[in-house]
Formats: structure tokens, C-alpha cells, sequence
């Protein structure tokens, strides 16, 4: 369901499309992640790219308070995170969901919790990256994860689920 109505795409529309090989697919979650998006594609010449935007009003984030969208082209970046504190709870949100959250990373910080927020526009994008670089953005250690994207859950489990290496 969509702010104006009933949306007209089934929750098994962006797993459908990241099953497909050779594909990349790009969700960013606000303008400035766009724009770092655009950059990626008009870069790419060997791979085909699905860009998947919102018809959502989302709030294009304050990049002097989060992380430089400029993690896009590495398909996930640590947005939020207390710095210098191992997270005791990772949020990792694609598209439109990176606005919640955002808010649930505030709420959590007001209760004293210790959270990290990770923007994943691109699963494919991200797999590719060094395992180093990976780790440094989903720590191993931290098994508290939760994703958000208003679709399938497919695939997701790779990355919030419980036998994450």
C-alpha cells in the first residue's frame, strides 16, 4: 500500500529483479544516494542496471550528519553509528526505508543503545567488495541486525540472518 493507494508492484518485484544474473540493482534511499547512483550507471559498460526509485516524499538527508552517499558505488556504507563504539544493533535499510531507520536509530540512541545504520542500495555491488571492507560495515561480531525493506524478505537473510559468518 502506497501513500496515494494501492501500489500496482508485488513484494516479489525487487527479489525478481536481483535474481537476475549480471543484473545490478540500485535502491537508493534519498536524493544525494541518486545522484551517487547515476554515478555508478553512467559508469557501468558490461552489466545492465535496474534503478528502483520511490514515488514516496522522502527527506534527502543532512550529509554533514550521516555518512557521504558517495558509499553507494561499494553497494552499502555505514549511514549513522555512535563513532568509536562497536554497534550492539546494526538497521540496515534500501530506498524509502532508510527514513525509518533513521528514526529508529534516534529512539534507540535515546534509550542508550548503541546502533549503526547501513544504507544496502545495492546487494550486488556490495557482495563484490573486499571481505575487509564488508566486515568493517556488517561486523561479524554484531548479530543483532534488522532489515528494512518493504518487500520480500528473501535474500535478506544473508545480511540480518542468523548464521551470518
Amino acid at each position: 500500500m502506497g501513500e496515494d493507494g494501492p501500489t500496482h508492484q508485488p513484494v516479489e518485484q525487487l527479489i525478481s529483479l536481483r535474481a537476475i544474473t549480471g543484473l545490478i540493482v540500485l535502491r537508493p534511499g534519498d536524493a544525494n544516494e541518486v545522484v551517487e547512483a547515476w554515478r555508478v550507471i553512467m559508469k557501468e559498460r558490461h552489466e545492465p542496471v535496474a534503478l528502483i526509485l520511490s514515488r514516496q516524499n522522502m527527506a534527502t538527508l543532512d550529509r554533514t550528519k550521516y555518512g557521504a552517499a558517495a558509499g553507494v558505488a561499494k553497494g552499502a556504507y555505514v549511514l549513522a553509528e555512535v563513532p568509536g563504539v562497536t554497534p550492539e544493533v546494526i538497521l540496515i535499510g534500501t530506498g524509502s526505508e532508510i527514513g525509518l531507520c533513521i528514526e529508529a536509530y534516534d529512539k534507540l540512541l535515546a534509550d542508550g543503545v548503541k546502533a549503526r545504520v547501513v544504507s544496502m542500495p545495492s546487494w550486488e555491488l556490495f557482495d563484490r567488495q573486499s571481505q575487509e571492507y564488508r566486515e568493517s560495515v556488517l561486523p561479524p561480531s554484531v548479530k543483532a541486525r534488522v532489515s528494512m525493506e518493504q518487500a520480500s524478505t528473501m535474500g535478506w537473510s544473508r545480511y540480518a540472518g542468523c548464521n551470518i559468518a
